[in-house]
């Protein structure tokens, strides 16, 4: 249960600190004084986001907290599932900065948002006034059904169930749509990919090798007439070249002896010598490849024209990258054909998936509809007890064959409060008073299936009043035996009931105005329901009425 609540500089609250006990209490207090503030403080220790616009004071944070008694055996399961460590008395704090940033602690362990949220739907429950209007919802209304049956956890099961299966469909329309739109692509891709294959180029060089080639056989004849020519030279018996460095050389030898530097220009002849017979033998090696073959020539240029064809239509600069452009293809191909293997996987997946999930959701709706006909029952005792006498409370479910978020299940609350009429869709025939009265019968009965351990109702006595609203405030107190149960109201009845009672006030000073809170004695109780009874001026009826009502 939650045992005190401390509130620093948030909207008119300043300070404040408030210690709760067990049982039912009601906290009482003039129209904007500030019950809606601490509310929506708790809410924020609950998990709801936060701004600076809740900064009193710009300069200084904000910071809520609250200390919980916790049954270990409830909750210790939740606090190990998001690694925290469990306490008996469990600390939960919230801290908006000046700066816009929002902080949140479990026993001073930082956690997300949604952590606190998980955990804090677990120990308050907060019916606030516009919560009445949720009766319209499907999603309120199923989730009512949910806690009276025991299903909550199972229907969060197939909700994770119905969402992987939406996912799942939304994955597969999207790859059908990538396949469709790579059936083209792909087709043109292979036509490419097999240019390039058929070319069979392995040698990164070889167009260079071929262009070199193809110089070579388109000017065999004047290569060969050069090489012809350059070896007739040579072998010339007259003027052959060898002979006159032969020559040459013998007479710079015997020079040597009288000349020392003779010597080594005799060497260098030996090595002109050396090189003279091989470029004579190169030369006649070059005239023998010196080939003339037209054929050969044409075979040569159509290859390399082939090659430049397929490197102009890709826009590249050379072979190299043309093999890149290769395995590009390739790879493209194979993800089209990966995609395909993905469809057939996931198509199987969303079968056997679709299957888990249409009978788990044909369970979920076999166990909420045993409850009906108990909790339709419950309610409306639950109301004639409030003084509709006629009251008539059914669920009713119109099963789709269609999956939705609810599962098969479209869930409606129908009520009437005469006999002449059909009972309707609430939403469209309860009143005012009468939306309170079926939220507290509600909220009474699954109060114990739920089993949060503290049960705030914000106003739910709304359009009541007299001995209605004294029934209301018994149930509310019925509930306090099993729950800690806190009341905010504006009706005496009500009030006189709590074992505890709080009143919230404005308090000015030359400054502001700041809201604060007090518990009450018996004497100012008696003079906070005296004045609920008469408004600003206290008569003496109103104070034994009140003391009357505080009697009973």
């Amino acid at each position: 249960m939650l045992k005190s609540l401390l509130i620093n500089n948030y909207l008119l609250i300043d300070n404040l600190e408030i210690n709760f006990n067990s049982g039912f209490s009601v906290i009482t207090g003039e129209t904007g004084a500030g019950k809606s503030i601490m509310l929506d403080a708790i809410s924020l220790l609950l998990g709801k986001r936060a701004d600076t616009d809740v900064l009193s004071d710009k300069t200084r944070k904000c910071i809520i907290e609250a200390k919980f008694s916790l049954n270990q055996d409830k909750f210790q399961k939740d606090f190990l599932k998001n690694d925290l460590d469990f306490e008996k008395t469990t600390i939960i704090r919230r801290e908006i900065l000046p700066e816009g940033k929002s902080r949140a602690f479990i026993n001073d362990t930082p956690v997300t948002l949604a952590v606190l949220k998980s955990i804090g739907d677990k120990l308050i429950d907060i019916h606030s006034q516009h919560e009445n209007l949720n009766l319209g919802l499907m999603q309120f209304r199923t989730q009512i059904v949910d806690i009276a049956a025991g299903t909550k956890e199972m229907a969060s099961q197939f909700s994770e169930k119905f969402n992987n299966l939406n996912k799942l469909e939304a994955e597969i329309s999207k790859l059908k749509i990538e396949i469709e739109k790579n059936i083209k692509e792909k087709e043109f891709c292979q036509f490419q990919a097999e240019q390039i294959e058929q070319a069979n180029i392995n040698d990164e060089n070889e167009l260079e090798e071929l262009e070199e080639k193809s110089s070579l056989l388109e000017n065999a004849v004047e290569i060969k007439e050069s090489l012809y020519n350059s070896i007739n030279l040579a072998r010339d018996i007259e003027f052959s070249a060898e002979a006159r460095l032969k020559e040459i050389r013998n007479l710079v030898s015997k020079l040597s002896v009288k000349y020392k530097p003779a010597k080594n220009l005799a060497d260098r002849l030996d090595s002109i010598l050396i090189d003279f017979k091989d470029i004579y033998s190169q030369i006649e090696d070059d005239l023998d490849k010196a080939e003339i073959n037209p054929e050969l020539l044409q075979e040569t240029n159509d290859r390399i024209d082939l090659i430049n064809g397929l490197l102009q239509k890709h826009k590249l600069a050379n072979i190299s990258e043309l093999k890149n452009k290769y395995l590009d293809l390739i790879n493209f191909i194979n993800s089209s054909d990966n995609l395909e293997q993905s469809l057939s996987v996931k198509e199987k997946e969303f079968e056997v998936l679709k299957s888990e999930t249409l009978e788990f959701a044909e369970k979920l709706s076999q166990k909420r509809q045993r409850v009906f006909s108990k909790v339709e029952k419950e309610i409306t005792g639950i109301l004639v007890n409030l003084g509709i006498k006629h009251a008539n409370f059914l669920i009713e479910n119109i099963r789709d064959t269609k999956l939705s978020l609810h599962g098969f299940d479209n869930i409606n609350f129908l009520f009437s409060a005469n006999k002449s009429i059909t009972p309707q869709a609430i939403e469209k025939i309860a009143s005012g008073g009468e939306y309170s009265r079926l939220m507290l019968a509600l909220k009474s009965q699954i109060a114990h299936a739920a089993s949060v351990p503290t049960i705030i109702f914000d106003e739910i006595d709304t359009g009541v009043s007299g001995e209605i609203a004294n029934k209301m405030g018994k149930i509310m107190k019925d509930l306090g035996e099993s729950f800690q149960v806190v009341g905010i109201t504006h009706l005496a009845q009500v009030a006189a009931l709590g074992t505890n009672h709080y009143k919230i006030y404005k308090h000015s000073d030359e400054k502001r105005t700041y809201t604060k809170v007090k518990i009450l004695n018996r004497e100012e109780r008696i003079t906070e329901i005296a004045g609920i009874i008469s408004g600003e001026k206290l008569t003496s009826q109103a104070i034994d009425n009140a003391r009357i009502l505080l009697e009973n």
